[in-house]
């Protein structure tokens, strides 16, 4: 899964992915989650139905989201095609990791107590829903 993204300073403004990733880049991985595999021309041209832009604009980043773990790409003849490496739920997942960690190494007790703090205010049922996910997690990993 990405190694790097994460490591791009969130923007507080957006939500979810978008914190993470670039407009044109999240508008390229909510393509390529639809269908994929693609070429960048492929993916140009479903990009262009919203906003024309230069082939070597979207190869560009696609090319970044591949060196950031978030796509693979294949030599396929005279093209690379590319695929999302996981699921937006899988991308969202691993962000969220990847995120704790950092607060973890550069913060340690002080973010652990945050996150106490934020959890006494959530309502006891999504806090339910919380620990099941958590749980979830922990199995996928013992098994």
């Amino acid at each position: 899964m990405p190694s790097g993204i994460y490591r791009k300073v969130a923007k507080p403004s957006e939500q979810g992915l978008g914190k993470f990733l670039g407009k044109l880049e999240f508008a390229i991985m909510e393509i390529l989650w639809q269908s994929s595999p693609l070429t960048v021309r492929q993916v140009r041209e479903r990009v262009s139905q919203e906003r024309p832009l230069a082939y070597t604009t979207i190869m560009t980043v696609m090319g970044r989201l591949a060196e950031k773990g978030v796509l693979q790409r294949a030599k396929q003849g005279r093209a690379f095609i590319y695929r999302p490496t996981g699921s937006r739920e899988e991308l969202r997942a691993d962000l969220a990791a990847g995120v704790s960690r950092a607060l973890l190494a550069d913060f340690g007790e002080v973010a652990v107590a945050q996150f106490v703090k934020q959890l006494e205010s959530i309502d006891p049922s999504a806090l339910a829903r919380l620990a099941d996910l958590a749980n979830a997690d922990e199995d996928e990993t013992d098994g």
